[in-house]
């Protein structure tokens, strides 16, 4: 694995998506995409979810790769720089994992933009970084989240039961993995 303290967080691109580290000017279109009642149902974003929330969100994400190793990222759309969702890997340097999560905007949902910045980041996370897991773990509930997993090449481990707490609730979270010996997200494997 790459020696983490030494990675500056980078764009990603394919064309239609960038991924790239938050800026300060990124808070208020975060408050307006994360002040949704749905969104915080999956995600432990507080709602309603206010500029400052966001200011606080942007704001801190260089410190958080810097001491927590946790890369938290901008989606937007190439063509207009529109904020179109939000997409992290925290890395564990001890187990040389990274477990991606990952939202998008109400406004830009079943596009295909979560399936789009996980093949992005799943790719700098096994390739530059050198990880040797990548997971992805969300509710059997959510459904938009378990086909962008899947649709990323990533195979289904099995489902940890009452694993996670959401506001007051005990939930499963089914465990999806990436390993570096598996087809990169989104490249068909070399003919054998």
């Amino acid at each position: 694995m790459k020696d983490l303290n030494t990675v500056e967080l980078p764009e990603l691109r394919d064309g239609r998506l960038v991924v790239r580290p938050w800026r300060p000017d990124d808070a208020a279109a975060v408050a307006a995409m994360c002040d949704d009642e749905a969104t915080s149902h999956w995600v432990p974003t507080p709602y309603p979810y206010t500029l400052a929330d966001g200011e606080e969100w942007v704001g801190d994400a260089k410190r958080k790769w810097s001491e927590e190793h946790w890369a938290n990222f901008a989606v937007t759309e190439a063509a207009s720089d529109s904020l179109v969702g939000s997409i992290s890997v925290r890395v564990d340097a001890r187990l040389e994992s990274g477990d991606i999560g990952y939202l998008v905007d109400y406004r830009w949902r079943r596009r295909g933009i979560a399936v789009g910045a996980v093949r992005l980041l799943a790719v700098w996370c096994l390739d530059v970084l050198d990880l040797g897991r990548v997971q992805i773990r969300c509710s059997p509930e959510n459904e938009a989240s378990r086909r962008a997993a899947l649709a990323c090449g990533f195979q289904y481990e099995g489902t940890l039961r009452a694993e996670n707490i959401m506001r007051e609730r005990r939930d499963d979270s089914m465990v999806f993995s990436l390993l570096p010996s598996d087809p990169r997200p989104g490249y068909a494997p070399a003919p054998s």
